[in-house]
């Protein structure tokens, strides 16, 4: 008996000291974070932050207040985590995804977005960066922030960088047949998550930082005064020349991030998701992250604010896996001491005969 209780503690104690160690960075020479899967570790911890009831509540406060991508955010999430929905809501969410309300709402928000360049939904986004994709974002946002360089007055560093960015972009996207593609939704939604206000302070600083080392703002606004900014097509071409020079070295491992990160959770969730991001460093983790969980990385992160997947491989995490499955262990010890029980009882009828 002594062994099985030994064996049972071994077996609960040993892999939370082995994650107390992955924790602490004792391990990273030996074992890569990749090779510890991080799902089980996620669903434990969003079983105990909330449930089938909660999320039901979060996808009715959504749709009240018209936030329908939310609320299908949530509804992935409950999913993910098998907790059912009220049959009320899902209902109600059906509803919504009902054609009608779909093409009404997609429509008028594209149209927004690709006007304004801002939105807060889906299909404004991509209505904002279909704007930038054809260029007429940049050259819209360099006349309107470059006028106010050219005449001394303050201006965003974040967007007149980026557009300018963005024209030298598109231009290696034409000549290379799509190579600097990334880089082009990189400076798009960045814009518009500055434009919106979801970008944090932390990852402003990061990005303007790098756009200084790209961009000479002090010879652009030499360039600016010399074109009429009210000519689009003078404008284009002006700053597209200019940008022939600019280096890209520092924030085109931005941009890319931002783009894969794009390519996991779609146009309007990157943009939402920056609010949790602090650093360029971050947006790296946040990026790796939705590589696994999708369009579910945002309402992850809201719900247990955790912003990375070595994050949730905790020790107290691997004791919630662990105690879901202790009955599996528990079962075969028991049944292994059943064995031997078995055993010692035909083995002493058998001396008794």
């Amino acid at each position: 008996m002594r062994f099985l209780f030994t064996l049972v503690i071994f077996l609960l104690v040993l892999p939370l000291v082995f994650l107390f160690a992955f924790q602490q960075g004792l391990l990273d020479d030996y074992v890569a974070d990749d090779e510890i899967p991080a799902e089980p570790f996620i669903i434990a911890e969003l079983r105990q932050e909330t449930s089938g009831a909660d999320l039901s509540r979060r996808i009715d406060k959504a749709l009240d207040e018209n936030a329908y991508d939310d609320a299908v955010m949530y509804a992935e999430i409950a999913n993910y985590i098998e907790e059912p929905l009220n049959a009320d809501t899902a209902m109600r969410l059906e509803a919504e995804d009902a054609y009608a309300r779909r093409l009404t709402r997609n429509t008028t928000s594209f149209a927004q977005g690709f006007v304004t360049g801002e939105g807060n939904d889906t299909p404004a986004f991509m209505g904002a960066v279909a704007s930038d994709l054809t260029v007429i974002g940049d050259v819209r946002d360099i006349g309107s922030e470059g006028a106010k360089l050219a005449r001394g007055e303050e201006y965003s560093k974040m967007i007149l960088g980026l557009s300018v960015v963005g024209l030298a972009a598109t231009t290696a996207t034409v000549a290379t047949g799509g190579g600097g593609l990334p880089a082009r939704i990189g400076v798009s939604l960045l814009k518009i998550a500055r434009k919106t206000g979801t970008i944090t302070a932390g990852l402003t600083r990061d990005v303007t930082r790098a756009l200084q080392e790209a961009v000479n703002f002090e010879k652009l606004g030499g360039t600016l005064r010399a074109v009429d900014l009210t000519n689009p097509q003078a404008t284009r071409r002006a700053v597209t020349e200019y940008a022939d020079g600019i280096s890209m070295a520092r924030i085109t491992p931005i941009l890319d991030d931002v783009a894969v990160l794009e390519k996991s959770v779609g146009p309007a969730e990157t943009v939402r998701v920056m609010r949790y991001v602090d650093s360029a460093d971050d947006l790296a983790r946040v990026t790796k992250m939705s590589g696994t969980l999708g369009t579910k990385t945002r309402g992850i992160i809201e719900i247990t604010g955790k912003t990375s997947l070595r994050a949730f491989k905790t020790a107290w995490n691997l004791l919630l896996v662990a105690l879901e499955f202790v009955w599996a262990i528990v079962a075969g010890i028991g049944a292994l001491f059943a064995t031997a029980l078995g055993r010692r009882v035909v083995r002493g009828r058998r001396q008794r005969a």
